[in-house]
C-alpha cells in the first residue's frame, strides 16, 4: 500500500506551526532526496524568523500586530502545503523516503484478514403488511451484507436459504412476505475478497 504524509495545519496554533516549520527545515537541509524544493531552505528560514517575530509582537501587541501574525501564518501554511506536495511527488508513496522529509506519515488503514460475523441481529414487523425489518451491529471488515431467509426452522433439519437482498448498511427491510407466516433470517458479512460466517438465526413474522 502506498504511504502518504499529512500536515494537519488547520488546528495548529502559531507556536506549534513555527516548531513544525523548523522541524521540516532541519530535515530538508542538505537532504539530497529533495534537490529542487519549491521554496528554498533560505526562504523557509527567513519565513521562520518572520513568524517568530510576529508571534512575539502579537503577545502584548495591537490588533495590527495580531493581523500581521495571521498573515505570516498563512504564508507559512502555503509554503508547507506546496513543500508537502513536492515531497509526495518525489517519494511516490515510498514510506522510507517520506519519513526523511520531516512531515509525519499519514496513518494507514488497518488491514483485516478475516471478516466478522454480524451480531445482535433483530427482526421486527413494520407497519406495512408483508414486511420484516432487520437490524444488526457493526461487523469487522464488512463492506456489504447479504440477507438470507428461509421458510423452515433450521433447528429442525435441513433448511434452504435464499438471498433476500444485499446492502451496505446495517439494516434491511424484507418485502413481499406472507402476512403472519414465520420466516427465519440470517446475515452474512462480505469483505473485499471473502465473506464471513453467517450470523445467528432470528425469527420474524410480518404483519
Amino acid at each position: 500500500m502506498r504511504a502518504n504524509i499529512k500536515i494537519g495545519l488547520f488546528r495548529m496554533l502559531p507556536p506549534a506551526l513555527l516548531a513544525f516549520l523548523n522541524h521540516v527545515i532541519a530535515k530538508l537541509t542538505g537532504n539530497v532526496l529533495f534537490p529542487n524544493l519549491p521554496v528554498s531552505i533560505v526562504d523557509m528560514t527567513a519565513l521562520s524568523t518572520a513568524l517568530q517575530s510576529a508571534i512575539t509582537a502579537a503577545i502584548d501587541g495591537t490588533s495590527t500586530d495580531r493581523e500581521h501574525r495571521k498573515a505570516v501564518v498563512l504564508q507559512v501554511q502555503d509554503v508547507l502545503r506546496v513543500t508537502a506536495d513536492y515531497v509526495r511527488a518525489e517519494c511516490d508513496g515510498n514510506a522510507e523516503l517520506l519519513t526523511t522529509s520531516g512531515f509525519p506519515l499519514a496513518k494507514q488503514p488497518e488491514q483485516y484478514t478475516e471478516v466478522g460475523i454480524p451480531s445482535n441481529v433483530r427482526a421486527s414487523a413494520t407497519d406495512v403488511s408483508g414486511e420484516v425489518k432487520l437490524r444488526w451491529s457493526f461487523t469487522l471488515a464488512a463492506r456489504m451484507f447479504r440477507i438470507e431467509q428461509a421458510t423452515s426452522d433450521p433447528t429442525l433439519g435441513a433448511t434452504t436459504w435464499i438471498t433476500a437482498g444485499q446492502v451496505s448498511r446495517q439494516r434491511f427491510i424484507v418485502t413481499g412476505l406472507t402476512p403472519y407466516q414465520s420466516y427465519w433470517f440470517r446475515i452474512v458479512a462480505l469483505g473485499i475478497d471473502k465473506e464471513g460466517l453467517p450470523s445467528d438465526v432470528v425469527l420474524g413474522r410480518p404483519a
